[in-house]
């Protein structure tokens, strides 16, 4: 099971507006990358991204329409997996985290009644999670390609089609305790700037990416890691 826990994570400033899209010609004021500037240097100097990734990767012994059972005994259910992962012969799990510093830092910029760095903080810490995330995504097709094998898109616990009652089953899959991820009674994860998925592994898998994925999600509207408020404490 590979556990990473050196991992050198930087953003700049224009890693950060660039994100924005459309938004950036509103919001990029002078103030705005000024602050942003500084608190990336904060970030820095303290080390409250602190990434963490942990995968491992299952045989499929059973597969059916909505279930797959894996060798070891853990079963995974959920519609999508017979309409994205058709052909799957084994199912990599993974989690990542940037650590609850961020997460910590958030909250207490709201109680100091600065809405506005707390939620350029979570700005940061959700585009360093996405981030992480890629390199999981990266690092899981890599493991596929040393199999023989071709790893599909991921899928995360929580989005339409798969149910957040599997939260904890990936997690355990993919070895959270061993990064220090835990799940709330709910399914979400702790610390709060973290994600789980699982990739398929087999030939001809069929591929998408997180931003595919996140346009034809019902819970886009809802989901914390795409919503942003900064718009409405930027004006």
């Amino acid at each position: 099971m590979p556990v990473l826990t050196e991992i050198r994570q930087r953003l700049s400033v224009d890693d950060i507006t660039s994100s924005w899209g459309m938004r950036r010609a509103r919001l990029a004021s002078h103030r705005m990358t000024a602050l942003l500037s500084d608190l990336l240097e904060q970030i820095e100097r303290h080390n409250w991204i602190q990434p963490k990734i942990s995968f491992q990767v299952h045989a499929v012994v059973v597969r059916t329409r909505e279930q797959f059972t894996l060798r070891g005994g853990y079963k995974l259910s959920s519609p999508m997996l017979g309409h994205y992962l058709p052909a799957a012969t084994h199912v990599a799990a993974a989690v990542c985290t940037i650590g609850d510093a961020i997460e910590n830092e958030v909250r207490a910029g709201f109680a100091a009644g600065d809405p506005l760095r707390a939620t350029m903080l979570d700005e940061i810490g959700t585009l360093a999670l996405y981030r992480l995330s890629d390199q999981v995504e990266e690092m899981i097709q890599e493991e596929a390609a040393r199999l023989g094998l071709e790893a599909s898109g991921a899928l995360n616990p929580g989005e339409d089609g798969f149910p957040i009652a599997q939260q904890e089953i990936v997690l355990a899959l993919a070895g959270g305790a061993a990064i220090g991820i835990s799940h709330t009674t709910t399914g979400m994860l702790r610390p709060r700037k973290s994600l789980s998925m699982i990739l398929g592994f087999g030939n001809q898998m069929r591929k998408w990416s997180r931003g595919e994925r996140c346009a034809v999600c019902a819970a886009r509207d809802r989901c914390p890691h795409r919503r942003s408020d900064l718009v409405e404490v930027a004006t």
